[in-house]
């Protein structure tokens, strides 16, 4: 397993409810192994196994959910 971290700038994350959203589909994705949102930063943080998933994916999740995310 090769465990690597991607953050991404999610600018249109607006309220506690929009953070916790991003953060549950990040958690729900698989290859994903512990995620987080910051409201305040308007970032999420993905650690995640390079051999299940990719940045690409987790962005595309984030969009999917219906934000603009962009890797940082």
């Amino acid at each position: 397993m090769k465990r690597k971290q991607a953050v991404f700038d999610v600018p249109d994350m607006k309220c506690s409810g929009c953070a916790e959203r991003v953060q549950s589909v990040l958690g729900r994705l698989e290859g994903v192994q512990s995620a987080s949102a910051d409201l305040e930063a308007k970032t999420a943080t993905a650690d995640y196994d390079a051999d299940t998933t990719t940045p690409d994916a987790i962005l595309e999740a984030i969009e999917e959910a219906g934000y603009s995310p962009t890797r940082t």
